[in-house]
C-alpha cells in the first residue's frame, strides 16, 4: 500500500473519530460529525470496512437511514416513481408508533436520516413531529420537499423549530410554464413564497439551520435558466443552490429524449451502455454502498436495501413485526446482500439505477454554497 494511500486512510479516521473533525456527506451537502457520539463514528468507520471488504456477514446499523414518512405526493412528477404510476404499494403514512420504535432502534447508531423517499415528506401531518423525535435522539435529518407546505410564517417556523437540520427545495424553472412541465401540479409563486418564509423565520428566530439548498434539475426544456437560478437562489437568501440532473429513465418510463439538456455544458456523461435498457449486466459490487451505509424503510414498514425498490420487491423484513438487528441479521436479508454482491445487474432496480448511466456522482453537477455575507 503506497505512503498516499496510508496518509488518505489515516485522514478519513482521524476525521471521523476525533472530537470535533470531519463531517458526513451526503447528496453531496456535508454534515459536521462534532456533536455525534463516538460510537458513531465508529459504525461510520465499521461500516465503510464492510462496504469495501464486502464481508459474508454483510449488515451493520446504516450510519444513514432513510425514512419514508409517505409514498404519495401533490405533484406527477413524470419519472419519479409516484408520478409515473410505477408504485404499486397502497397510499400509506408512516406511524408515529412504528417510527419511534425504528428511531429508538437506531438512535445509538445511525448519524443521519434522511426524511424522504417516494413521497412529499410535508404531506404527514406529524411530520415536525417526527423531525424532532429523531434530533431529540441526537440524530441529524435531512429531507427534501417540493417546497409547498410553508405558505405561512407559521408553517415556517414549526419546521425551523422541528430542529431540521437540512432541507432541500426543489424549483426546477423560474416562471410558471417552465416550472410546471416537469412539477406537473406545482405553482412556482407558492414554492418561492415558502422559500422566503423559510428564510425569514429562520432569521427572525436567530437560527442556523436549517441549511436551505434550492434544487435545480437541469433539463431540456430549462437549460437556458440554470445560471440565472443561481442567482435567484443567492437573492432569496439560500445557503446553497444545487444544480442536478433528472432520473430520466425508470422500468418502462423512458423520457431521455424529451429531458436530457442538449447544451454541451450539460451533456449527460455516459456509460458504453448508453440507452440499450436493462441487459441483466454485471456491477462490481463496489459501486454502490447504499446497502451498507444508507438503508430505506418505506411508510409501510418494508426495509429495503434501495429505494430504487419502490415496490419492495426485495423487501428484507417488516420493521413492524421484527426488530432491525433481527431483519439484518437473517438469513433472508444476508441471501439478498450476496446477491447484490455478486451480480448487482440481476437485480431489477440495480439495473434501471441511473449509477449505470452516469460516472461516480455525475448526477449531481454542481453544489455552490454561498458565504453568509453574500446572503444579506
Amino acid at each position: 500500500m503506497s505512503s498516499f494511500r496510508h496518509e488518505k486512510i489515516a485522514g478519513f479516521l482521524r476525521g471521523i473519530l476525533l472530537p470535533g473533525k470531519g463531517s458526513l456527506t451526503f447528496d453531496r451537502l456535508a454534515f459536521p460529525m462534532k456533536h455525534l457520539s463516538r460510537r458513531k463514528r465508529w459504525n461510520c468507520v465499521l461500516q465503510e470496512a464492510r462496504r469495501i471488504a464486502n464481508p459474508a456477514n454483510g449488515f451493520g446499523m446504516p450510519p444513514i437511514l432513510q425514512i419514508e414518512p409517505v409514498n404519495f405526493c401533490n405533484l406527477r412528477c413524470p419519472t419519479c416513481a409516484f408520478g409515473a404510476g410505477l408504485i404499486r404499494r397502497p397510499p400509506a403514512a408512516l406511524s408515529f408508533d412504528l417510527y419511534r420504535s425504528i428511531i429508538d432502534q437506531v438512535k445509538d447508531h445511525t448519524c443521519l436520516m434522511a426524511f424522504w423517499a417516494w413521497g412529499e415528506p410535508f404531506l404527514h401531518e406529524g411530520a415536525c413531529d417526527m423531525i424532532r423525535y429523531a434530533r431529540d435522539n441526537g440524530i441529524l435529518v435531512h429531507t427534501s420537499t417540493n417546497g409547498h407546505f410553508f405558505r405561512t410564517r407559521k408553517e415556517a417556523r414549526r419546521v425551523i423549530e422541528s430542529g431540521l437540520d437540512s432541507v432541500i427545495v426543489c424549483v426546477d424553472g423560474l416562471d410558471q410554464k417552465t416550472y410546471e412541465t416537469y412539477r406537473v401540479g406545482g405553482e412556482l409563486g407558492i414554492v418561492l413564497e415558502s422559500v422566503r418564509n423559510l428564510v425569514e423565520e429562520r432569521n427572525f428566530l436567530g437560527r442556523e439551520n436549517p441549511r436551505i439548498t434550492l434544487r435545480f434539475l437541469v433539463m431540456r426544456h430549462n437549460e437556458h435558466q440554470a445560471r440565472e437560478f443561481e442567482r435567484k437562489a443567492l437573492e432569496l437568501g439560500a445557503d446553497a443552490a444545487s444544480l442536478r440532473f433528472p432520473i430520466v429513465r425508470r422500468q418502462d418510463v423512458d423520457l431521455e429524449g424529451r429531458l436530457d439538456p442538449l447544451h454541451e455544458a450539460y451533456g449527460t456523461p455516459t456509460t458504453p451502455r448508453g440507452r440499450t435498457g436493462r441487459r441483466g449486466i454485471s456491477l462490481p459490487a463496489a459501486h454502490c454502498g447504499r446497502p451498507y451505509g444508507n438503508l430505506t424503510i418505506f411508510s409501510s414498514g418494508e426495509v429495503v436495501l434501495c429505494e430504487n425498490d419502490e415496490n419492495a420487491s426485495f423487501s428484507l423484513g417488516n420493521a413492524s413485526r421484527h426488530g432491525i438487528r433481527d431483519i439484518l441479521a437473517s438469513r433472508h436479508a444476508r441471501n439478498l446482500l450476496a446477491s447484490f454482491r455478486r451480480r448487482a445487474g440481476k437485480l431489477p432496480f440495480c439495473a434501471d439505477c441511473e449509477a449505470n448511466r452516469h460516472r461516480g456522482d455525475s448526477l449531481n453537477l454542481q453544489t455552490r454554497a454561498f458565504q453568509k455575507e453574500s446572503r444579506r
